[in-house]
């Protein structure tokens, strides 16, 4: 789970998955984003598979800068 700080960091969260899953021998796990940023729709959600340097992740970006829930 993370909290979303930019593409950059994101991306960081994608190596950090990634080496997760590499230390206990798995290819797909999954990725949860909070997003809180005011410029963007409350209602946005984003979900999707992301093939990352040949690990699967499940992508979930949630936005919620009122209430998540």
């Amino acid at each position: 789970m993370k909290l979303w700080y930019g593409d950059s960091r994101h991306e960081e969260a994608y190596r950090q998955l990634a080496d997760y899953l590499t230390s206990k021998n798995i290819d797909s796990g999954y990725l949860l984003t909070f997003d809180f940023r005011r410029e963007v729709d409350n209602r946005f959600y984003e979900n999707k598979w992301i093939d990352y340097n040949g690990f699967l992740s499940y992508q979930l970006i949630f936005v919620c800068y009122t209430e998540c829930g």
